[in-house]
């Protein structure tokens, strides 16, 4: 079994005691291997759920095999398809397997029973699993070439997402103390938010849905045709402060969550890695979602004995971006001239101080926020209405360029990055205001998600730099004491320059992790 492709087949071992097994499945051929077959194997294997077994073959042998095709994520990473990454968490390899008639029904449902450990062993099945499989891999791996995905895949997606198994089947330490008082005092700082929250806006003593929301704010003059409740929570300010409240609530909430999630007696914790969690190719952890923390929580990560944790975040990253991609001159020399989000406060509102509404202005701008709305915004931010006005109006280009994006995705039908990661659209009407922000999102966040994972494979080759949280523009690694993490702000900064041939040079630097 060392030539052509095989499966790579494996009954979990859901207890935590080591009990996994795994089968190499080849024709009519099925043979049970160890661990450390698996991760010597030198032909390609073909596997569903690889993020499951992958730390279990780390565990016992400190090593991943070097070819494995994840063919689930592949298809969803490669279709171009919204519904494919919104309906994953419901939808399993077999339910594919069944819809394109690999298997039959009977055969999904012995070797679901197989997997879970409700039914003994049947080689059988597995090799009409493991041929299905491979028939799968053949057909999804043709479509992805022919889509002008498959490089993406093979030389960014994969390899990334090997880096991160390798990286979260390590584990991440946990500090014991400040997880117990964080735990202790979530409940109160939760109930104590949504108390006030409910008594400010005459609302119920619970998290508002997004049809509550919706309720809430149309009365007051919101538009919700064609956004989202994120959009409008995020990007159009509410002069009673109810959407930068309820995002606070949010924020707690999920914080809550995350900590909720993780027992005291843990001392390392081992998350979930989803390297394409969402259309534009965010990274994501689960179980827990660390990523979500609100940064007073974070010192529950910890660097292991004799190392130190190191924060490094790109600066003004989508702005820069959309600089470079459209060539406005004028984007360009605010991007250039120092920190921009700063230097659209002093225009709009002759304050730096006013930063973060000055940031909010600009992307909502970015990505198609109505212009009358916008000044609006702006006004109710403190803006004076003729300088917001004078401000937007002199990105004549990037509107442009934004026209060119609207009319690609019109005409083609499907629109991506420089390098693959298309978002496709079925029919050829009129695009929808979502739509075009759709668009611009998936070039703009699709290259910020291509570049931030350039970075990654070159902090992949250090090796006294350990990788612990990647965050979607930003990275939380460990190092001895005497490495310098600038040395990692410097690459990741010359990976963005180097991606636009100079055009823009890259900004990161070493943040704190922990505070604002």
């Amino acid at each position: 079994m060392t030539e052509g492709k095989i499966a790579l087949l494996f009954v979990n071992d859901f207890t935590g005691r080591g009990e996994e097994r795994f089968f190499f499945a080849s024709g009519d051929s099925v043979q049970e291997v160890d661990a450390d077959e698996v991760v010597k194997q030198e032909s390609e294997m073909i596997c569903h759920d690889y993020w499951l077994i992958a730390p279990a073959l780390y565990k016992k042998t400190k090593l991943l095999p070097r070819r494995v095709i994840d063919v689930e994520e592949l298809r969803i990473s490669t279709s171009g398809l919204r519904e494919d990454r919104e309906n994953r968490d419901s939808r399993d390899v077999c339910s594919v397997l069944l819809e394109q008639d690999f298997l039959k029904e009977d055969v999904i449902r012995r070797y679901r029973n197989i997997v879970f450990k409700n039914a003994l062993l049947d080689t059988a099945t597995l090799c009409f699993v493991g041929e299905a499989l491979l028939r799968l891999s053949e057909d999804v791996e043709a479509k992805a070439k022919s889509a002008n995905e498959w490089e993406r895949y093979s030389t960014i997606e994969r390899p990334v997402s090997e880096y991160l198994l390798r990286s979260a089947a390590r584990g991440i330490a946990i500090n014991s103390t400040a997880l117990r008082k964080h735990k202790d005092r979530i409940e109160f700082d939760y109930y104590m938010a949504l108390k006030e929250f409910s008594a400010e806006y005459s609302l119920p003593l619970e998290i508002p849905s997004d049809d509550e929301v919706i309720e809430y704010l149309s009365p007051k003059g919101f538009d919700f045709s064609g956004v989202g409740v994120d959009y409008v929570l995020n990007f159009v300010p509410t002069t009673d402060g109810f959407s930068d409240r309820l995002l606070e609530l949010r924020k707690i909430a999920t914080s809550r969550t995350v900590l909720n999630a993780i027992p005291f007696s843990e001392k390392r914790i081992f998350p979930i890695v989803d390297h394409f969690g969402s259309i534009t190719s965010r990274i994501y952890y689960k179980d827990p979602s660390l990523q979500n923390l609100a940064k007073r929580h974070r010192n529950i990560i910890s660097a292991d004995e004799g190392m130190k944790l190191s924060y490094v975040d790109f600066g003004q990253f989508e702005a820069g971006i959309m600089g470079a991609l459209s060539g406005d001159q004028c984007m360009l020399d605010l991007f250039a001239s120092g920190d921009l989000y700063s230097l659209v406060a002093e225009e709009i509102f002759s304050n730096t101080s006013k930063r973060k509404p000055a940031k909010r202005l600009f992307l909502s701008y970015a990505y198609g926020m109505k212009r009358k709305r916008l000044i609006d915004a702006a006004v109710e931010f403190g803006a004076q209405r003729d300088a917001a006005k004078a401000f937007f109006n002199q990105f004549s280009t990037f509107e442009n360029w934004k026209s060119g994006v609207w009319t690609e995705f019109q005409s083609s039908g499907r629109i991506g990055t420089a390098f693959g990661n298309y978002l496709s659209r079925s029919g050829s009407d009129e695009l929808s205001e979502k739509e075009k922000r759709s668009a611009v999102s998936q070039v703009v966040q699709g290259t910020a998600s291509l570049i931030f994972k350039k970075a990654l494979l070159k902090l992949s080759l250090l090796t006294n730099v350990e990788l612990k949280v990647p965050m979607h523009d930003a990275v939380l690694f460990q190092h001895p004491e005497n490495f310098d993490p600038v040395e990692v702000a410097n690459m990741f900064a010359a990976v963005v320059t180097e991606h636009f041939d100079g055009k823009i040079a890259g900004k990161a630097s070493v943040a704190n992790f922990m505070h604002d």
